[in-house]
């Protein structure tokens, strides 16, 4: 079986070199326990249909089955739009080195846009033209229960640390809290538990204006003189700020260059706000996927 499978193998690459001179591939198997395991699959498959139609033209008889018509493979490339989001937060989520808690709901929510839409492209669909598509729908029905699932699973006793991480993402900070989803209240109620954390927790770590000069904020380029101002338009109001939590909140976000890390972000700001900075730090470093159990 082994040598069977090593010569189907070495057709398979022979097949791929007579189209192409790029590098080789084999193709991927599905493993269960693996995440974005399926996707690769279809993914890679997607990438030889060609090579893997001529490889099926030399087998021996019997595995005339194996092939796809072109409507299964419609369907694959229907599969793979579906899974691609999921596929790439995944692996993101996996390989980055910085924080990810900070972006948690954005993933989610992100996600949430992505469903809704592929639901609401089938539903345009033709069902007497694509009477398959309906499996389609229930899959995205049941993808999106799921989602909803592990969604929850953010809130309860521990909605206070995804708050407070995503406010602690200078680039967005109370910004996460303007798509119609959230609502006013949930901006104001947000508001006042990072302050209430902060001056529970890290008040006593913050030093005055006297004790330790603050670094500046006016911006020293250009590029930074009008970004500010785009992200200051409005009427001008007088300023309330009373502590550290609350002048981080209502300063501009940072987002002259978006592959900054997040803790980076926070090392060239620490001078500014050094008992937020701590308080970055311990709650930044809480894995983004994390379930608590309390």
């Amino acid at each position: 079986m082994t040598s069977r499978s090593a010569k189907r193998t070495e057709l398979l690459l022979q097949k791929q070199s007579e189209q192409e001179s790029e590098r080789l591939l084999r193709m991927v198997g599905d493993i269960s326990i693996r995440w974005n395991s399926t996707y690769d699959m279809v993914l890679r498959a997607m990438r030889l249909r060609i090579p893997l139609r001529n490889w099926l033209d030399e087998q021996e008889p019997g595995l005339e089955h194996l092939a796809l018509s072109n409507m299964d493979w419609k369907k694959l490339k229907y599969l793979i739009i579906l899974l691609r989001p999921f596929a790439e937060y995944t692996a993101l989520i996996g390989n980055t080195r910085d924080a990810t808690i900070n972006h948690t709901w954005n993933v989610y929510n992100a996600l949430f846009d992505h469903l809704d839409m592929i639901r609401d492209r089938f539903h345009h669909k033709d069902l007497e033209k694509t009477p398959w598509i309906s499996e389609f729908i229930t899959a995205v029905d049941t993808g999106t229960e799921k989602l909803k699932e592990y969604y929850s699973k953010t809130g309860g006793p521990v909605e206070t640390q995804y708050a407070l991480a995503a406010m602690l993402d200078p680039s967005q900070k109370l910004g996460i809290f303007e798509s119609p989803e959230w609502g006013r209240a949930w901006r104001k109620r947000y508001t006042n538990t990072f302050v209430e954390h902060w001056s529970a927790n890290y008040r006593h770590l913050a030093v005055t204006r006297d004790d330790q000069p603050r670094a500046s904020t006016v911006p020293q380029t250009l590029n930074g003189i009008f970004r500010q101002h785009r992200q200051s338009v409005g009427p001008s109001r007088v300023s309330k700020v009373t502590n550290e939590a609350e002048q981080y909140l209502q300063a501009p976000v940072i987002g002259e260059d978006s592959e900054i890390p997040v803790l980076q972000l926070w090392k060239r700001i620490e001078p500014s706000y050094p008992s937020l900075a701590s308080m970055a730090r311990d709650i930044l470093a809480i894995p983004g996927m994390s379930v608590f159990i309390t």
